[in-house]
């Protein structure tokens, strides 16, 4: 296929030819010291609050080097694989070349285009050299893959394409990509059941590959939970496009085969220590010379693959011989040679800017921002109408405005009357204020990560995002507060009168937009949806006590009145009340005169309101004064969306940066002395765990026509343009459960329609048998049912029908001796983000071993068998959080 028929416009441009080098790349994390001495204790609670929370630096680290003196160059039309073992800095590298490495750490050296050095922040670099993280969960959950490229086909796009353009460009990548029968199944994650682990892979290496001025792939981990034949076929692909459109890619895997290594035009090898150990062309004779000792033969030496030969090296001292080796081989004199040549072609500084323009996009962004406003409006209303949370609100709403006009319904127009109203206009604006900040949260830390990968990618405007996410959310805020208005309002018999019911739901509307405009900005400065969440608590707590209901303004202490004159609350209590009393009348006790003389008879609405000490009772008259209260609210929502938005533009390095740690953040609880880990080893040296010996534990599992169907009943269809139906409402809830999507039809009509489906199988007749001492490779294309199969034999599954035998030992499975048997290692990590290795292996032991099983040696044990002897300390920490 010919991806120029796919909406490449700039096939041409791609035929320039350039190169591509960095030379002496070094990278340097600084030290750290600890910032609160009160937290050098390793089980303060300050430590752990400090790091995780707010990102203090609560212990001390050593400066140290995750890349030394790298060099190297990529042509046009060339592929460049990087090698090498777990930390050795391939991911810092690929960081490096394109502009997104870390602003904490150091950078030195150059990276240059056709000899002319790149500024670190060009944003137009940004554009033409596109970088593939190694983690998927950077994606929206609830879009589907097709809509997940078509989103980031627009962002690319010069803004004039038209839709079938843009569907041309999506066709073409999803066949490539080998995912068209998923287009329209939801991308997901770990809450919510989508494609694949290998899918989900191939999506983000789409969504960063689609933008048709990208030139320079930098691709971290692509094959990564790809079968072999995909994880081929991907790359071969990549080879050919680069060579075809005069393109280049620099890519790192972990294990590759032969086969896949011999696509590759170069090789680049990183040592332990982040030095260079090899570069130069895939020749198997020329590693041979570098990566084996003198007088090795090499047939013995080299008995594995390419990637086993190059990443054989054991301990340091060998390392540093390799090293060695390479900097006095020809090929290493040739890269030198290499590098001289490309600096001496290249212009003079003085013409740099001009030789760039040639290459570089000319504009930060590929659309207008009028064009960035519409696609991103389409997709959170997309996003909106799939979250469960939105109708939740809605219900939520109705269930509070019952509740709080049941309680409040039988008051009568008197003294005791006048104090329940003025409850309930206190209750129903701290219940608004608290709601709708509590339910923004969530959704935004769900969305701020994807919006950080878009965004440094150059899709869009941070700005106009926020933007657009004030404008969409604004019609939920209007929806729930009139739910709560229009039902509690007259159930309690506040004043009648339109104007006054409108006044009331313009305050509520006001309070709706700054509780979500109170809970953006903790998704700005905060860290973590934890510290948010607890902040915003404290937060409306406070609101809620200096709002002016109890105790009065007048019976604040002068150091806390002024918060009453910051809080959103008292201004919308005010205006409530006066918009309910002023100009009214209710029967009860009236003082007479100053020594306290009373009767009973009709009591001003203005004298209850003098009595209530509202902070701007004399500044005018009560119109002007609650027409001021309800446009405060206006404006401290505006405000503070204004802070929100500088904050998620310019510090979000503060917060979203990757945290170095060496220690846990927790104290370990495995020995009442605690111990380190190493003296744990030491003191079990002579422990043995004995496992498979057969004297104990079932001898053979097997299945037998085993079957798993879904029954779905009606699937609704949409055609193009994809509309917000039920059908799209509840794709995702059903994706959820069947893991699969029903492939659609061709349409002949915009128009919905009903397509009668009873069952999905996602299991046929399975047989098998798993002996004890064996271990079984699961093989089958991403999507074929692999994870459904051990879902099912795991009993994960709780939807559907399955049918067939799963027999322990010629017995049928039963649930009450399989979870003691059963191990299952899911395909998603979810872990306790704040314990180490060491304390959740721990934890897990405590649960499922026997109180007389030797706890310690089988933890060594497995440890061991992990290799994670050196990560025991670590915490597992939270990717998302940094």
């Amino acid at each position: 296929e010919d991806p120029s028929d796919a909406g490449t416009a700039n096939a041409g441009e791609k035929e320039k030819e350039f190169v591509l080098s960095f030379e002496d790349i070094t990278v340097h994390v600084p030290a750290q010291s600890k910032c609160l001495s009160c937290c050098s204790s390793k089980n303060s609670p300050l430590r752990h609050y400090g790091q995780e929370y707010f990102g203090m630096s609560v212990e001390h680290r050593d400066a140290f080097y995750t890349l030394d003196r790298v060099s190297g160059y990529v042509k046009s039309g060339e592929t460049l694989l990087v090698l090498g073992k777990s930390g050795s800095g391939k991911s810092t590298l690929l960081k490096s070349i394109c502009s997104r490495l870390n602003q904490t750490d150091e950078l030195y050296g150059s990276v240059c285009l056709n000899g002319l050095p790149i500024g670190k922040s060009n944003q137009s670099w940004r554009r033409m050299c596109s970088y593939v993280s190694a983690d998927d969960g950077t994606h929206s959950p609830v879009l589907t893959v097709g809509e997940t490229l078509t989103f980031a086909a627009q962002c690319t796009s010069n803004g004039h394409s038209s839709d079938e353009q843009i569907a041309d460009t999506v066709d073409f990548f999803l066949d490539a990509l080998g995912l068209s029968h998923v287009r329209d199944t939801v991308v997901g994650d770990e809450n919510l059941r989508g494609v694949s682990g290998g899918q989900k892979r191939r999506v983000t290496v789409g969504e960063m590959m689609i933008d048709p001025n990208s030139r320079i792939f930098c691709l971290d981990n692509i094959t990564d939970g790809l079968a072999s034949t995909d994880s081929f076929s991907l790359i071969q692909q990549i080879s050919a496009a680069c060579k075809k459109y005069r393109m280049a890619a620099v890519i790192t895997l972990l294990q590759p085969s032969d086969e896949i290594v011999q696509l590759f035009d170069k090789l680049l090898v990183l040592s332990s220590e982040g030095q260079t150990t090899y570069f130069g062309p895939v020749d198997r004779c020329t590693l041979q010379s570098i990566f084996l000792e003198e007088g090795v033969d090499a047939e013995k030496g080299d008995s594995g693959g390419i990637a086993d030969l190059v990443m054989s090296q054991t301990t340091s001292l060998v390392e540093d011989s390799v090293v060695s080796r390479f900097k006095t081989s020809p090929t290493n004199l040739h890269l030198t040679k290499e590098m001289n040549i490309i600096k001496a072609n290249a212009v003079s500084l003085n013409d740099r800017e001009a030789v760039l323009k040639e290459f570089l996009p000319a504009e930060k962004y590929s659309t207008s921002r009028l064009y960035q406003l519409r696609i991103f409006a389409s997709r959170r209303r997309k996003l909106i109408l799939r979250n469960s949370m939105t109708y939740a609100r809605s219900i939520i709403a109705i269930v509070f405005g019952v509740i709080v006009g049941s309680l409040f319904a039988a008051l009568q127009d008197d003294t005791i009357g006048a104090l329940g109203r003025s409850g309930y206009i206190f209750l129903s604006s701290f219940l608004v204020l608290m709601l709708s900040s509590a339910v923004t949260i969530p959704d935004g830390f769900r969305q701020r990560i994807t919006l950080f990968k878009h965004r440094d990618s150059v899709f869009y405007s941070g700005r106009m995002a926020y933007v657009v996410q004030v404008m969409m959310d604004l019609p939920l805020s209007i929806l729930e507060a009139t739910l709560i208005a229009s039902i509690s309002y007259w159930w309690v018999g506040m004043t009648p009168g339109a104007d006054h019911f409108f006044f009331f739901l313009g305050t509520l509307i006001g309070l709706e937009c700054v509780g979500q405009a109170f809970a953006r900005f903790l998704c700005a400065v905060s860290r973590t949806q934890v510290s948010a969440n607890v902040a915003s608590s404290l937060c409306i707590l406070l609101f809620a006590t200096v709002g002016g209901f109890m105790p009065a303004y007048s019976t604040i202490s002068w150091v806390l009145r002024w918060l009453s004159w910051i809080t959103p609350v008292a201004y919308a209590f005010e205006g409530m009340m006066i918009n309910q009393f002023d100009e009214t009348s209710f029967f009860g006790l009236v003082i007479v005169d100053k020594d306290g003389t009373s009767t009973v008879g009709n009591v001003d609405g203005r004298k209850y309101l003098s009595s209530q000490s509202l902070p701007r009772s004399q500044w005018g008259t009560n119109t002007e004064i609650k027409i001021f209260d309800c446009l405060m609210l206006f404006v401290f929502a505006i405000v503070l969306d204004m802070i929100a938005m500088y904050f998620q533009e310019s510090s979000r390095d503060w917060y979203f940066n990757k945290i170095r740690r060496s220690r846990a953040t927790v104290a370990r609880s495995t020995d009442e002395e605690d111990k380190s880990f190493d003296e744990l080893v030491e003191s079990n040296t002579e422990a043995q765990v004995k496992i498979g010996d057969g004297s104990m534990g079932p001898l053979s599992l097997a299945v037998s026509n085993l079957s798993y169907t879904v029954n779905i009943g009606k699937a609704k269809t949409c055609w193009k343009p994809r509309r917000a139906t039920c059908g799209s409402l509840l794709g995702p809830a059903l994706a959820k459960i069947a893991g699969k999507s029903l492939e659609s039809p061709e349409a002949a009509t915009e128009e919905e329609e009903e397509t009668p489906v009873t069952e999905l199988k996602l299991l046929s007749e399975i047989t098998a048998r798993f002996k004890c001492g064996r271990m079984t490779a699961l093989m089958g294309q991403s999507g074929a049912g692999k994870t459904t199969l051990l879902d099912v034999i795991a009993g994960y599954k709780t939807g559907g029908v399955i049918a067939g035998d799963i027999m322990i030992d010629g017995y049928p499975k039963e649930d009450t001796t399989w979870k003691a048997m059963n191990g299952y290692a899911e395909q998603q990590d979810i872990l306790n983000p704040y314990m180490s290795v060491l304390e959740t292996i721990t934890f897990t032991a405590d649960c499922r071993l026997p109180s007389h099983a030797d706890k310690k040696a089988i933890i060594n044990s497995v440890i061991e068998l992990m290799d994670l002897s050196e990560y025991a300390d670590m915490i597992v920490g939270h990717g998302k959080e940094g």
